[in-house]
């Protein structure tokens, strides 16, 4: 990839290591300078300003391909998203590369006849996942990628902050950068907390700890979410402080990459904040944990979360940046096949089923046992070349890293159903299947019951979110991950579908630490 940063502000990005004094990509690392020059260039408001944008190198870059410094990033769009959409059930991946095959293995499928399948190799998910973590697996443990290059994300944001102490700047310039910093390790901590069993503390930055000494200090999932929202509560204290707006936004607006078409602005990041606040809370409690208070947060925060898509953090591909290294464009590659379950939600005459998917004869669907791999990963659906979520062209397709109006709509519209305010709760929903033009009629007046309802919100989640990221935190949180689902369509080994069948998936419900941390950083026995 070409570099998004200037030299000098490049060779400090890659120098730093995650929360480790090993890399499972590499074993052998010479050790890296972190010179004088390159610590004085975080000094001045344009070197940290470039700095800064970097947080987006750990975000979406395809650098895992190459051999650049001594870190390789991960291509997150597309691996991360990847893991998250499979566990979740709205795409499948049969292959091994990146441990992505073990990711979604199921434990069983029982068919329509009653006959029981089992994986043709290996076991169900959980097992695989702990045959991999470890140092030796390599590139194939899939769990390390995520911790990676959040921990990147956290120790980048924190050498912002401490850059800050000496930066010749004014109020407006240096709350925007600390605004920044403050923003994606909120990010950072509820991405760790939402899917790793512990984290670890780290509260240094590259200037403090150039050397990238890694923190000891273990803390649950629990506390990590609780950290994402400390970090929520301190942004918030200071947007409300800020004095100058368009000074704010003039320098936030730097920190994102050039050609985004959307750059999020001080009243659109304040809707951010409570989107994610949302977020901590709904994808970390079981449906039937959640109160009616706790609903009642969620309206309190949706009314205030995000209102427009053009006010979300996103990323769009750039043939200089980010390339082939998402999901809009690797799909199309066989990388990753719309489930069956998925096709299952789709409402007739949804025209997004149209927009999205085609069966394509020249390709040999229905495919039902990717190369002897598993009925599990069956798919009847290919993908649309070019279509509201897919394409290869430059700029035409967004991913979001946070929240969206379609997901802060669909939050409010679930939190106003469970709490009997079903039309109102309809209307959300509605709101978001015209966004995004399936041409199904309204739901509103039409009598659905609450069950009815929740129903038609979840199925739309899967739908309306695809490529987000989020199955996966459905899914767990209405018990399915890691337990079944019934009346499934599968199809079986002959390419015979099934449309009652039960799938056993047994998903762990958080990861353990990557081994790579793990191995040289003690988890303390009362975590473990």
């Amino acid at each position: 990839m070409k570099s998004l940063f200037k030299p000098i502000a490049y060779i400090i990005m890659l120098s730093f290591i995650t929360g480790c004094q090993d890399n499972i990509l590499d074993t052998e690392i010479d050790p890296v300078d972190n010179n004088l020059p390159v610590i004085a260039s975080l000094g001045n408001v344009d070197g940290l300003t470039t700095f800064s944008r970097g947080v987006y190198d750990f975000l979406s870059s395809e650098d895992v391909f190459e051999s650049v410094g001594p870190e390789k990033e991960s291509p997150m769009l597309w691996f991360t998203y990847g893991y998250h959409e499979t566990m979740g059930d709205v795409l499948t991946m049969p292959w091994g590369n990146f441990g992505g095959r073990w990711v979604n293995q199921t434990q069983s499928v029982t068919l329509d006849d009653g006959t029981e399948v089992t994986p043709p190799a290996g076991g169900p998910q959980p097992g695989e996942i702990a045959i991999r973590n470890t140092r030796d697996a390599g590139s194939d443990n899939a769990i390390q990628y995520e911790w990676r290059d959040m921990y990147s994300i956290i120790v980048q944001c924190n050498t912002i902050e401490e850059a800050l102490a000496d930066l010749p700047a004014d109020d407006a310039t240096r709350d925007a950068f600390l605004a920044w910093s403050l923003w994606w390790r909120a990010y950072a901590h509820s991405r760790l907390g939402s899917i790793y069993e512990q984290g670890v503390v780290n509260e240094s930055g590259l200037i403090s700890n150039p050397t990238s000494i890694p923190s000891t200090q273990f803390v649950s999932n629990t506390e990590l979410i609780n950290r994402s929202n400390n970090f929520l509560n301190q942004l918030e204290t200071l947007l409300n402080n800020v004095t100058d707006n368009a000074a704010f936004n003039s320098r936030f607006s730097s920190f994102h990459i050039s050609y985004l078409t959307e750059k999020v602005d001080i009243t659109e990041l304040m809707e951010n904040i409570n989107t994610l606040r949302i977020r901590n809370l709904v994808y970390n409690t079981k449906v039937t944990d959640m109160t009616a208070a706790d609903w009642a947060q969620v309206i309190t925060l949706g009314n205030n979360g995000v209102s427009s898509n053009d006010g979300a953090f996103i990323m769009q591909s750039e043939s200089s940046f980010i390339a082939n290294g998402w999901l809009p464009s690797q799909v199309l590659g066989f990388w990753y096949f719309p489930s069956d379950r998925l096709i299952q939600d789709i409402n007739p005459g949804d025209a997004r089923f149209d927009d999205y998917f085609i069966q394509d004869p020249d390709q040999g669907f229905p495919f039902p046992n990717q190369r002897g791999r598993g009925i599990q990963y069956g798919a009847s659906y290919f993908w649309q070349v070019n279509s509201g979520i897919v394409s290869n062209n430059d700029l035409e397709i967004k991913m979001y890293y946070a929240g969206s109006y379609e997901e802060n709509q669909l939050f409010l519209a679930e939190a106003k159903v469970r709490t009997n305010d079903i039309e109102g709760g309809l209307a959300h929903l509605d709101a978001v299947r015209s966004l995004q033009e399936s041409e199904l009629p309204a739901t509103v007046g039409t009598g659905l019951s609450q069950d009815q309802a929740l129903e038609e919100i979840r199925k739309e989640r899967r739908l309306a979110l695809l490529f987000r990221a989020v199955a996966f935190y459905d899914a767990r949180r209405y018990g399915v991950a890691s337990g079944s689902r019934t009346g499934a369509r599968v199809l079986d080994q002959n390419g015979n579908l099934n449309t009652n069948a039960t799938i056993n998936y047994g998903y762990l419900e958080y990861w353990p630490v990557p081994a790579f941390e793990s191995d040289f950083n003690s988890i303390p026995s009362s975590l473990q």
